[in-house]
């Protein structure tokens, strides 16, 4: 079987190992390759990782460089706990806009930003570990991604994180937790709308916002020459 052309193999070698010498039994850009398949392919878990790749042909895995059988969903397990999240991302990013010519931002009109909480990662004396997303509504691509600080949420992290994306021209969207003044001028200080949903979850400021999406009612008057039309009271 020939070997795969350059690529994304490529440009996962920009990701550092975080793995000690006796811990590297697999390459670290072939087993960064199966994930991201396994993305693609719209998995989930290790399991399905480890499974995935041992339905193709050993001669598959080999041409990723891989030497030996694939290994078992623990050695996924271990190695996405240690890889630098911020190292990968800039890895990817690269391989989709300068190995595939692509430009999410280009299409971007609609930017969804959304905290998540990553399954797995809670701990006796830690918390659950959180990050901050940036989806293209248009595409559905991530644009961007951060952690969020045990020490912060992700509305407060969202200003910071804001000021690191291309905002003129695009509408970003959230949930009530970013309904904040902080977050609503960042957004514009960058050329950027914003559209923040609050539901009944947040009582008081559902409430409060209310008004200023009512039309007041007021007499209809006949203007010269043209159409009848409602006119607002001040």
């Amino acid at each position: 079987m020939k070997t795969l052309p350059a690529g994304l193999l490529q440009y996962l070698q920009r990701v550092p190992d975080p793995r000690g010498r006796k811990g590297r039994c697999h390459p670290l850009t072939a087993m960064l390759a199966i994930v991201v398949a396994e993305m693609l392919c719209k998995l989930e878990g290790y399991e399905s990782v480890a499974h995935w790749i041992r339905l193709w042909p050993i001669e598959f895995w080999h041409a990723l460089g891989g030497t030996r059988k694939p290994p078992c969903d623990n050695c996924y397990r271990e190695l996405m706990n240690e890889v630098c999240p911020l190292e990968l991302e800039r890895a990817l990013n690269a391989w989709i806009t300068e190995g595939l010519g692509l430009n999410p931002e280009d299409e971007a009109a609609g930017i969804i930003i959304d905290g998540k909480v990553l399954r797995g990662t809670r701990s006796d004396h830690a918390r659950t570990m959180q990050i901050l997303t940036a989806l293209d509504h248009h595409t559905g691509c991530v644009l961007s991604e951060t952690a969020i600080a045990s020490d912060t949420n992700e509305a407060k992290a969202a200003v910071e994180f804001l000021k690191t994306l291309v905002l003129e021209g695009k509408t970003v969207v959230g949930d009530t937790g970013f309904c904040l003044r902080d977050i609503c001028e960042t957004i514009l200080s960058k050329h950027g709308e914003y559209l923040i949903l609050v539901k009944d979850n947040q009582p008081t400021l559902h409430k409060e916002a209310i008004p200023a999406f009512v039309i007041p009612e007021g007499p209809v008057l006949e203007l010269n020459r043209g159409p009848l039309c409602q006119a607002q009271s001040v």
